[in-house]
């Protein structure tokens, strides 16, 4: 009566999804209550690949002193279009410039056009000098835009960034609708280290209720201060459990 495995090695963090499946069946488990309607679910699914995939890019390629660099604009009337195209100009002048000063550098651009806000680019990438951003910046934008810095911290585990910028990308998903272009939730330098992924299948009905950090490393807490999560899948109402170990530096 087994279940499977899934574990993420990205930088200095490893991910732990233990998954009751309809593919490895394990008899008598009971399935979760019935929510929501099927594209709802599946809605909620993709958002959630989606920011799983964010967070595996962050902490394979981003650690203690990175930058998040926040790209804004001055007009309020700028529209996505507009932006798009300073998106481009921008990134086209960065790397322009780092390849002038041979500095190698890799970077996540996620678009915020939230109501109420002018919109504004996130930006995290390599450390360097914030100059070389201001540079390549502040001449595109119609009507100027300013910037703004933090350095990532040094805790390995970029899980509340990721989730932060994914939630922000909501609004420009319905702006590319309505302009009816496919878009991403976010960009990537081609440069990026890939996550490692591996399933298994383990011979057991169930896991245990509390896991236990490996030598080296420590349980991530989440913002309540548990160390796990615990639920059912969206789609297929089969019970998981996660939680993420980070070595030390």
């Amino acid at each position: 009566m087994p279940y499977v495995h899934r574990m993420v090695q990205a930088g200095r963090t490893v991910e732990h999804r233990k998954m009751q499946s309809f593919r490895v069946h394990t008899k008598g488990v009971k399935r979760g209550p019935n929510k929501g309607t099927t594209t709802e679910k599946q809605a909620r699914i993709n958002e959630r690949v989606a920011e799983e995939h964010l967070r595996w890019d962050l902490n394979a390629n981003f650690d203690h002193r990175d930058l998040h660099a926040v790209l804004h604009y001055y007009a309020k009337d700028t529209t996505f279009q507009e932006i798009l195209a300073d998106k481009a100009a921008f990134l086209a002048a960065l790397r322009k410039i780092c390849k002038k000063r041979g500095i190698k550098y890799k970077a996540v651009v996620v678009i915020e056009t939230k109501r109420m806000t002018n919109p504004h680019l996130h930006l995290v990438i390599s450390r360097m000098d914030p100059e070389i951003i201001t540079e390549a910046w502040e001449n595109i934008p119609r009507g100027g835009g300013g910037i703004s810095f933090r350095p990532l911290d040094r805790r390995g585990n970029h899980a509340k960034l990721a989730a932060y910028l994914m939630k922000e990308s909501r609004s420009t998903m319905e702006k590319y609708r309505e302009i009816g272009r496919r878009g991403k939730r976010y960009s990537k330098t081609q440069n990026m280290t890939k996550p490692v992924i591996t399933y298994k299948v383990v011979p057991a009905s169930s896991w245990r209720h509390e896991p236990k950090a490996r030598k080296g490393a420590v349980l991530y807490k989440f913002d309540d201060g548990a160390t796990c999560k615990a639920g059912w899948h969206e789609m297929t109402g089969y019970p998981y459990q996660e939680y993420f170990e980070v070595f030390n530096e």
